[in-house]
């Protein structure tokens, strides 16, 4: 080798590098998908230390009171939805749903741009919560410039999802092959076109509930919005009922494809299974429902409009569980004796969709008083564990497109998706049973509002706990095979290089 080439060589980009600086749709989804997987691990960690704390509520073992448990509370909600699963689906948006359009990603420097500014949003935000910050305290104890670093570093977040999501929406309407119509994409790209749509119209008004709190929380003490007692409850309906759904919808398309694929069968009915998805993410719109701006004595979760959402996606749902069970009833011989994981893990994060869609009907039948119980911790954990389930199984029936032909680990994301699921029904199930008992969803400054010590739904509270380490457990099985995956594909492009 002559020393021209060796300094070409040492010159080259290292993997850092040159994830930085590409555009490729490939690289970006990579980032999306390790950087969104090691936030939802980090979330579930959160949920199960406040599990570990909620065994014995008459002392504060884990955490220093009330406050530090909340804040642990919060930051599980956040890292599982904006800083988890939502960058968890535009990593196949980004990359899956340009090349089921016959086409490439629009606007790529953007969608870069997207990217890059949602991790950096992401790791000031975990850094706030870290620092004893948070979306602030019910006991007013954090720390006010760690609380403005979190507020600051959501507003990132939400910046770059919503550029990402402009990329994939003008992809998809303007970068699909010539003769393709809306009618003709496929389940994932339809789905994740309806999404987009909702996030574009909700993620800008979580902006200026954020807005709102750090203009209010700077500077003088806060007055209202910024105060700390109160920014939670601003943001808090991103993670409740019914905005939460959107995070399902496109696990439902993932489903969809996923199934037909397997079990090599088109789906019968397709102009109604593309309404449903399409009802599914009208219903999930809920940026109306903020609770901060309630009338007095007339709760908006309790108007005709949010009554009506809940119950009018549970029939939505079962609609496209109907078409998913009839295209595997068609299909079902083609899928072997041991069918793939993905098919598997898709059609149990569809179940867990019905059945959170199903928690959240009951959880606002006004004679039931519900609104404030563990049952929206219920709702919350099926559809949100429905969703990382739906991710996964994405992630691995696509996983040559994302990574490279070396990807398959079928036995370890069976595996540790079937910890996730048992997990997630374990943690929800008993979160549901808590809030019929009058168990509160942790929002108070005592531990006691976490669940009364002395209510008899101990053994509940261990159980839970018993869940959330499952999901942990899951989600490691789930990163130590794309450990093993990144190494296969490294190895072997190390040995075409070597044989070049």
């Amino acid at each position: 080798m002559t020393t021209t080439d060796t300094a070409a060589s040492d010159s080259s980009p290292t993997v850092l590098e040159e994830a930085m600086t590409s555009t490729d749709p490939t690289t970006l989804s990579k980032v999306w998908g390790f950087g969104s997987g090691a936030l939802i691990l980090l979330g579930s960690i959160a949920g199960l230390l406040v599990g570990l704390e909620r065994l014995d509520l008459g002392s504060a073992n884990v955490f220093d009171g009330a406050d530090g448990m909340f804040q642990f509370w919060s930051a599980h909600r956040v890292a599982l939805v904006l800083l988890g699963v939502l960058p968890g689906l535009m990593a196949l948006a980004t990359t899956i749903v340009p090349r089921q359009c016959g086409g490439s990603l629009v606007f790529p420097r953007a969608a870069a741009l997207g990217c890059w500014t949602w991790l950096i949003g992401a790791s000031m935000t975990l850094v706030g919560f870290l620092a004893d910050g948070g979306l602030g305290t019910p006991g007013g104890g954090g720390q006010r410039q760690a609380t403005a670093l979190t507020v600051m570093g959501l507003l990132l977040v939400i910046a770059g999802l919503l550029v990402a999501s402009v990329c994939v929406m003008t992809t998809i309407f303007s970068g699909r092959a010539a003769g393709t119509g809306l009618r003709d994409l496929s389940f994932t790209a339809w789905t994740t076109l309806v999404a987009a749509t909702i996030w574009t119209g909700m993620l800008p008004i979580l902006a200026a509930n954020a807005v709102l709190a750090y203009v209010d929380l700077r500077g003088r003490p806060a007055i209202r919005f910024g105060a700390e007692d109160a920014i939670w409850e601003q943001l808090s309906w991103m993670f409740t009922h019914p905005a939460i759904y959107v995070l399902a919808l496109p696990v439902l398309g993932i489903a969809l494809d996923v199934v037909a694929t397997t079990t090599r069968t088109t789906q019968a009915n397709r102009d109604v299974l593309l309404v449903a998805t399409a009802a599914f993410g009208f219903l999930s719109f809920g940026a109306f429902a903020q609770t901060f701006f309630d009338t007095p004595g007339t709760p908006i979760r309790e108007e005709a409009l949010s009554v009506v959402a809940a119950f009018a996606i549970v029939p939505v749902a079962l609609a496209i569980l109907g078409g998913l069970a009839d295209t595997l009833r068609r299909g079902g011989p083609n899928l072997g004796p041991k069918p793939p994981a993905e098919t598997v893990l898709v059609v149990l994060a569809a179940l867990l969709v019905v059945a959170g869609s199903a928690v959240g009907a009951l959880h606002v039948i006004a004679p039931l008083d519900l609104l404030d119980t563990a049952v929206g911790g219920a709702n919350f954990t099926l559809v949100v564990g429905a969703a990382i389930l739906g991710v996964g199984a994405g992630f691995h029936h696509w996983v040559d497109e994302l990574t490279g032909p070396e990807g398959h680990r079928d036995g370890m994301i069976l595996l540790g998706g079937l910890a996730i699921a048992l997990g997630v029904v374990l943690s929800g199930m008993t979160d549901l049973i808590s809030g019929l008992l009058d168990q509160t969803d942790f929002t108070g400054v005592t531990l006691a509002s976490a669940g009364n010590p002395n209510s008899g739904v101990d053994a509940l509270n261990l159980v839970s706990m018993i869940g959330s380490l499952a999901v942990v457990g899951g989600l490691v099985l789930w990163m130590l095979a794309g450990g093993l995956v990144t190494a296969a594909n490294r190895t072997a492009g190390n040995g075409e290089r070597d044989g070049a």
